[in-house]
């Protein structure tokens, strides 16, 4: 971890990232190998911050509101991952 001003490497910068998504999400009490997946899909997802970035610039509506509506269901598809998880853990008591 970078102290003092150094700078981080990328893979540094992308793990903080992919804390960041799993806190923000409440998804660190998966089961350990369904959260290494999400981190995972989290770290694909990461490298389309650039595309979403130049399509916002680009002006274009349409793609804007493809890119939102994409952006709703990846945040519906980690809510339906965090739901299912407390149902399986429900069962398995």
């Amino acid at each position: 971890m970078a102290l003092f001003g150094e700078k981080m490497t990328k893979e540094e910068k992308q793990a903080q990232e992919i804390e960041k998504m799993v806190k923000k999400y409440h998804l660190d009490d998966l089961a350990p190998e369904d959260l290494d997946t999400v981190k995972q899909i989290a770290a694909d997802l990461a490298g389309n911050g650039l595309i979403s970035f130049g399509v916002t610039l680009s002006g274009k509506a349409e793609d804007v509101a493809k890119l939102s509506y994409l952006s709703a269901l990846v945040r519906q598809n980690w809510l339906i991952i965090n739901q299912l998880s407390r149902i399986s853990k429900q069962l398995e008591k």
